[in-house]
């Protein structure tokens, strides 16, 4: 409990009035103290400060700032730098967020920083200081929030999104011009651990909880209906997260060639806030632009997506859907999925203490491939991770060391009959795999086409003639080559790198661009395309290598062909499908109108086509 200690000079007399506890009341919190003056107000005020930290569970009462008391926000501080109305203009002016990330950040500042600290000064080392911070921390750590249907202390997860979002605007206000602010006292601060919530014998208590592959198996018997089971046997074959999985049309399954079959991931189910002027679900862009992708799988899921009707659905419609061809809402699917999950503990088919969700199934895909020995490499590219770091962070704990076979370890894991059975071979795979012991030395070179494609690490150089012989049908040679033949081969110069930069760490990165075009026109303006099919737009994966590669939504060219037919090209590539045919109606219009300039047309035939 709070107290008021008199504090007395050697004569007795009473000098200042002292308020002492220790923080959230247990035997081992830190001592916490406020001093105030000597006189009968001060005595007043330290009763005030000493009932609200009793109030409050022997904490910091919302709204006191140490040394300061209860903030007036009329007293003298500019409304634009009083802290609820400073954190608000840094929300409202974040870029590069969606709608609903930016109602998120909103409803956290009103519910866990305004009653804090919502009246302080943003620019003020006392309002806002280590030690004011740190006692927001140990009063938000004995919060209950509700989860679900049941009150419970906010996680340790919550709290380091809400640390953050602080920090993230204290941020801003050290980097304004001028700086409000010389540091931001969220930095340093240690936070309950993200792995211990205190949850009870009966409740989840891990971010991640891994299913093997006979768990799964008898989860899938669980349910009732044919399409959950091949959504869930999907979904852990695939390791898609539930907004991709949900919005794969029949465009997205395809079988480039024979005996090749993938899932490509361009698109994701969002949701608006209700605040937006069109609140609900959408079609949106992946989580980040590695999740862009393309998921290969065995030919054993395919005939299972054949089976679930995927050859009588039309291009755009949904493979998975709600039973009316629309979107599958998540807490529809939910209900049926924790009666599976129940029924198959019941029937000892999944363990009592396990409780998986259904994003439980891409953990559990994760961990599939890496108990059979596929590279951290791998897996990243696989679920569409931006960084290698992530992986290792969130799996790093289940790896061995890489082969390949992952479709072969996918296909064993779902009980499919394997075509090609290649586990004698991946002993020896692996070990000519492995990197050489000076990588400065020697490298590896694939020969893609007219491109030296050159690796440090021959698992790379491998799976660039991997995935180039199955999609384009060409194949590619990789050979192990020293470094001064590769200076030599691509001109590479002496200098500090010595022409050795463009030997890559890591798999080139990859785009889906939509092409169309080239459409030709003759120097009169008349259009002679000798293919009108060039006229449709064309979608395939492109490496960044190559010349088409980009990251813009959409590009156009018009350009005169050398030659006596004197004919003029317009053609159009990018991202986006509605941006590119916009694009190559631009350069069709471009190319008519220039078509008369055509250098290799009769001397005095040089006028544009009116």
């Amino acid at each position: 409990m709070a107290y008021v200690k008199a504090m007395k000079n050697k004569a007795g007399e009473v000098t200042s009035h002292r308020v002492r506890w220790r923080l959230g009341g247990a035997r081992t919190g830190e001592w916490q103290a406020e001093r105030f003056d000597g006189d009968e107000a001060g005595a007043e005020a330290a009763e005030t400060l000493c009932e609200a930290v009793n109030e409050n569970g022997q904490q910091w009462p919302p709204g006191w700032i140490k040394g300061e008391g209860y903030i007036d926000p009329t007293a003298g501080v500019e409304e634009s730098y009083i802290f609820r109305n400073y954190a608000r203009e840094v929300i409202k002016n974040k870029t590069g967020v969606e709608e609903r990330y930016r109602q998120d950040c909103y409803r956290e500042l009103e519910h866990y920083l305004v009653p804090t600290f919502g009246n302080c000064d943003v620019r003020s080392p006392e309002h806002f200081s280590k030690a004011t911070v740190a006692a927001w921390v140990n009063k938000m750590a004995q919060t209950y929030v509700w989860r679900g249907s049941k009150r419970k202390l906010m996680s340790p997860k919550t709290l380091k999104n809400v640390h953050g979002l602080l920090s993230s605007i204290l941020n801003e206000a050290m980097q304004a011009e001028p700086p409000l602010r010389e540091r931001n006292p969220c930095k340093g601060i240690r936070l309950p651990r993200t792995d211990d919530e205190g949850a009870l014998d009966d409740e989840r208590t891990e971010d991640m909880e891994f299913m093997t592959p006979d768990e799964v198996a008898g989860l899938v018997s669980c349910f009732k209906r044919s399409e959950d089971q091949v959504l869930v046997r999907v979904a852990y074959g695939t390791g898609m997260r539930w907004g991709e999985i949900t919005a794969l049309a029949k465009q997205h399954a395809r079988n480039p060639s024979a005996g090749v079959f993938e899932l490509a991931v361009s698109r994701a189910w969002k949701r608006r806030p209700k605040t937006h002027p069109q609140p609900g679900a959408y079609l949106g862009t992946p989580k980040s632009k590695a999740s862009r992708r393309v998921v290969d799988i065995s030919a054993g899921l395919w005939q299972e997506l054949l089976g679930h009707g995927l050859a009588g659905l039309a291009k755009d419609d949904l493979i998975f859907h709600n039973g009316h061809g629309e979107h599958l809402v998540y807490s529809t699917f939910y209900d049926r999925w924790v009666e599976a999950v129940t029924e198959a503990k019941e029937r000892g088919l999944l363990p009592d203490h396990k409780y998986p969700t259904f994003h439980d199934l891409r953990h559990s895909h994760v961990a599939a491939l890496l108990s059979d020995r596929h590279s951290l490499e791998y897996v990243k590219r696989r679920l569409g991770h931006e960084s290698i770091k992530t992986t290792s962070d969130r799996y790093g704990h289940l790896t061995r060391e890489a082969h390949e076979g992952a479709l072969a370890t996918i296909d064993r894991a779902l009980g499919i009959e394997s075509a090609a059975q290649a586990a004698d071979a991946a002993d020896e795979e692996h070990e000519a795999r492995t990197p050489v012991a000076d990588p400065g030395r020697s490298l590896y070179v694939a020969h893609v086409g007219t491109w030296l494609v050159g690796f440090w690490r021959p698992e790379h150089a491998e799976e660039l003639a991997e995935r180039w012989a199955r999609e384009r049908g060409s194949a590619v040679r990789v050979e192990k080559m020293s470094a001064d033949w590769w200076v030599r081969s691509t001109g590479g110069h002496v200098g500090s790198d010595n022409g050795l930069k463009a030997v890559r760490e890591e798999l080139p990165t990859r785009a889906f661009v939509w092409s169309v075009g080239p459409a030709l026109y003759d120097a009169d303006g008349q259009e002679c395309t000798p293919n009108p099919g060039v006229h449709e737009p064309a979608g395939r994966w492109v490496w960044e290598f190559e010349e088409d590669h980009t990251e813009e939504p959409s590009h156009s060219a018009t350009a005169w062909r050398p030659g006596p037919a004197a004919l003029t090209e317009a053609r159009a590539w990018g991202l986006d499908l509605e941006a590119v045919q916009a694009a190559y109606a631009v350069a069709r219009a471009d190319a008519v109108r220039t078509c008369g300039f055509h250098p290799e047309r009769g001397v005095g035939e040089r006028q544009p086509v009116s």
